[in-house]
């Protein structure tokens, strides 16, 4: 398994795991959100990751210099040296294996290494299993927001 920074030819896989993703029990996302021209985005400014299981991508997540969610007044570490980890998602046939939280878990060692102060994230409060994934990743729960019409769980895990 291993983490690598997205290419141009990633990007069908990638938008095909957020339609997947969109039709779980639990996410939160929608027709409008995320889209390919977000991952087409994420590619081109260098900060979208995919998840390889022996060549398969079976996940991806973004990793972002300034996010809207900065604006939060939670965040115990806020100064540019913080990253937000946002569109996290694994294709349903390989979720409950553990995978969302290895890829976070390589996101954060990644980031760690690069100087990355602290790591933000927002959790849907209606989304039980991403709730648990990041609690035993270590991150703090240090507030909740409403946004995007979604009650969430203001998560920040200082490195």
């Amino acid at each position: 398994m291993e983490l690598i920074l997205a290419t141009s030819d990633h990007i069908s896989r990638v938008t095909e795991i957020y339609d997947e993703v969109k039709k779980g029990e639990y996410c939160v996302w929608n027709e409008l959100y995320p889209t390919r021209s977000d991952a087409e985005n994420d590619e081109a400014a260098g900060c979208l990751y995919v998840l390889k299981d022996n060549e398969e991508i079976i996940g991806c997540a973004s990793v972002e210099p300034v996010a809207e969610d900065d604006d939060l007044p939670f965040w115990q570490i806020n100064d540019g040296t913080h990253r937000e980890i946002s569109r996290i998602a694994i294709s349903p046939s390989h979720q409950g294996k553990g995978y969302a939280s290895k890829m976070v878990s390589i996101l954060i060692d990644k980031l760690s290494s690069q100087g990355v102060s602290s790591v933000h994230l927002l959790a849907a409060k209606s989304n039980p299993p991403a709730v648990n994934t990041y609690r035993s990743l270590g991150f703090e729960f240090i507030g909740e927001t409403y946004r995007y019409g979604h009650d969430y769980y203001v998560c920040e895990k200082i490195l």
